[in-house]
Protein backbone atom coordinates (compact mmCIF):
# COMPACT_ATOMS: atom_id res chain seq x y z
CA UNK A 1 0.00 0.00 0.00
CA UNK A 2 1.09 3.24 -0.87
CA UNK A 3 0.35 6.74 0.93
CA UNK A 4 1.14 10.03 -0.58
CA UNK A 5 0.56 13.05 1.95
CA UNK A 6 -0.78 16.63 0.40
CA UNK A 7 1.23 19.48 1.27
CA UNK A 8 -1.79 20.84 3.51
CA UNK A 9 -1.60 17.20 5.20
CA UNK A 10 2.30 18.03 6.48
CA UNK A 11 1.41 21.31 7.56
CA UNK A 12 -1.77 20.36 9.68
CA UNK A 13 0.57 16.98 10.90
CA UNK A 14 3.26 19.43 12.22
CA UNK A 15 0.53 21.07 14.86
CA UNK A 16 -0.39 17.85 16.41
CA UNK A 17 1.21 16.78 19.85
CA UNK A 18 3.99 14.80 19.72
CA UNK A 19 1.64 12.23 21.49
CA UNK A 20 -0.59 12.90 18.68
CA UNK A 21 2.33 12.54 16.20
CA UNK A 22 2.83 8.90 17.79
CA UNK A 23 -0.54 7.80 17.34
CA UNK A 24 -0.91 8.48 13.53
CA UNK A 25 2.32 6.84 13.11
CA UNK A 26 1.09 3.96 14.71
CA UNK A 27 -2.19 4.24 12.71
CA UNK A 28 -0.56 4.78 9.20
CA UNK A 29 1.14 1.64 10.11
CA UNK A 30 -2.19 0.10 10.51
CA UNK A 31 -3.75 1.48 7.94
CA UNK A 32 -1.38 0.29 5.43
CA UNK A 33 -1.41 -3.17 6.33
CA UNK A 34 -5.40 -3.32 5.93
CA UNK A 35 -7.56 0.15 5.47
CA UNK A 36 -10.40 -1.66 6.50
CA UNK A 37 -8.93 -2.54 9.81
CA UNK A 38 -11.94 -2.12 12.36
CA UNK A 39 -9.89 -0.37 14.47
CA UNK A 40 -9.71 2.59 12.09
CA UNK A 41 -13.20 3.10 11.90
CA UNK A 42 -12.67 3.95 8.20
CA UNK A 43 -15.55 5.31 7.06
CA UNK A 44 -16.45 6.92 3.48
CA UNK A 45 -17.77 10.68 3.87
CA UNK A 46 -21.06 12.04 2.36
CA UNK A 47 -22.54 15.54 1.44
CA UNK A 48 -20.16 17.76 -0.12
CA UNK A 49 -17.10 15.20 1.26
CA UNK A 50 -18.41 12.19 -0.65
CA UNK A 51 -14.88 11.66 -2.70
CA UNK A 52 -13.37 11.14 0.48
CA UNK A 53 -13.26 9.02 3.51
CA UNK A 54 -11.86 9.11 6.75
CA UNK A 55 -9.84 7.27 9.65
CA UNK A 56 -9.75 7.99 13.55
CA UNK A 57 -6.45 8.59 15.22
CA UNK A 58 -8.26 8.92 18.29
CA UNK A 59 -11.49 10.04 19.65
CA UNK A 60 -10.55 13.69 18.96
CA UNK A 61 -8.36 13.52 15.61
CA UNK A 62 -9.35 11.97 12.28
CA UNK A 63 -7.33 11.80 8.71
CA UNK A 64 -9.64 12.44 5.64
CA UNK A 65 -7.81 10.92 2.58
CA UNK A 66 -8.96 9.01 -1.34
CA UNK A 67 -7.70 6.73 -3.00
CA UNK A 68 -6.02 7.77 -6.19
CA UNK A 69 -5.89 4.02 -7.20
CA UNK A 70 -6.76 0.85 -5.77
CA UNK A 71 -3.57 0.54 -3.64
CA UNK A 72 -2.96 4.39 -4.15
CA UNK A 73 -4.36 6.66 -0.90
CA UNK A 74 -3.91 10.48 -1.21
CA UNK A 75 -3.68 11.38 2.88
CA UNK A 76 -5.24 15.41 2.54
CA UNK A 77 -6.08 16.34 6.01
CA UNK A 78 -5.82 15.38 9.44
CA UNK A 79 -7.06 17.04 12.45
CA UNK A 80 -9.64 17.77 14.93
CA UNK A 81 -12.96 16.23 13.27
CA UNK A 82 -14.76 19.59 12.77
CA UNK A 83 -12.04 21.00 10.89
CA UNK A 84 -11.20 18.13 8.90
CA UNK A 85 -14.91 17.18 7.60
CA UNK A 86 -15.38 21.16 7.33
Amino acid sequence: MEINLSSHFLKRAKRLSAKEKKELSVRTDLFRENPNDPGLKTHALSGKLKSFLSFSINRKKRVKFMWVDKKIALFIDVGPHDEVYR
